[in-house]
């Protein structure tokens, strides 16, 4: 695993529906993190036999089935889940990686953007909002499959390794193209491709090289203030481009693994502000954010 791990990991880790018939979804859940994908398969065929209505059930098996490359019943599912939905999280969704290239990838992301736009408006670059959305499934993928691997073969697998050559190999495809894309038509604004996809913007340059990201810093900045992109994705990036420039972060987002397999937080200017300087950018008090990593933060909290 690289040293550093970030907030969007989790986010991907822990993206599953965690509402709906809550003991039999705890248990697919559970079984899912475990990388048992066939009993969590089972698992989710039950509740939907039980409940055919159960929306968050059916979205996770789903999820499940598309993880296990059974496409066809992925795609039958995942139909279902979004019948009524009016929201693009499927099309931002990385469980669904082996499903974008499909021709019926194309037909739902209509039906879904057809329901959103009759409620939130029409998007300014459609077109744009599509790739972006697709880049973020590509960008997030792979971390579950890392995940179980780590757990069964441990850090060092070779598989482990072929997988992190995979991302890289992913992560250089997505950056060239962003960099096109921000070089030609500025930094994709909120108000032009919606939040989804301008958030996707930040998490492909989170990967690049300190250059590229000191580069693209002041145009995330200056569309932060004018409410275009997100203050809390612009935190972690401060944090990040500090750390590497052998600074203090500012905002405590970087979490560092110890030779135990324990975790801290690196090198965070006046700690006992962090909560402050935290809510500036909408982002939650330390001490929840890195109970992830089962840290205990003990530092007093003050305000200036």
């Amino acid at each position: 695993m690289k040293p550093t791990i970030l907030v969007l990991l989790l986010s991907i880790l822990f993206s599953n529906f965690a509402f709906g018939q809550e003991i039999i979804e705890t248990k697919a859940s559970k079984l899912r993190d475990e990388g048992n994908l066939k009993l969590a398969i089972e698992e989710h065929a039950k509740v939907y036999a039980e409940d055919a209505t159960n929306r968050t059930n059916t979205y996770n098996y789903a999820c499940a089935l598309a993880l296990d490359k059974q496409i066809d019943t992925a795609f039958y599912y995942l139909n279902v889940a979004t019948a009524q939905d009016s929201t693009v999280q499927a099309l931002n969704d990385p469980d669904f990686y082996f499903l974008i290239e499909d021709e019926r990838w194309a037909k739902l992301q209509d039906k879904l953007i057809e329901r959103v736009e009759a409620k939130h408006g029409k998007y300014g670059d459609l077109d744009l909002a599509k790739e972006l959305w697709t880049m973020k499934v590509k960008d997030q993928a792979f971390y579950y499959h890392i995940k179980t691997v780590r757990k069964i073969a441990g850090n060092d697998s070779p598989i482990i390794k072929a997988l992190w050559e995979l991302k890289k190999k992913i992560n250089d495809e997505n950056l060239k193209r962003i960099t096109e894309i921000i070089d030609t038509k500025g930094w994709p604004k909120k108000s032009v491709v919606k939040g989804n996809a301008a958030g996707t913007v930040f998490l492909v340059i989170q990967h690049s090289d300190i250059e590229t990201q000191k580069k693209y810093l002041p145009m995330m900045k200056e569309a932060a203030e004018n409410e275009e992109a997100s203050w809390s994705s612009l935190a972690l990036l401060i944090d990040r481009v500090n750390l590497r420039e052998g600074k203090e972060q500012i905002y405590g987002s970087q979490i560092y693994r110890n030779d135990d397999d324990t975790f801290y937080v690196k090198d965070l200017k006046d700690p006992e502000y962090v909560n402050q300087r935290r809510k500036e950018v909408g982002l939650g008090p330390i001490e929840d954010y890195v109970k992830r990593w089962d840290i205990k933060w003990t530092v007093e909290q003050k305000e200036k």
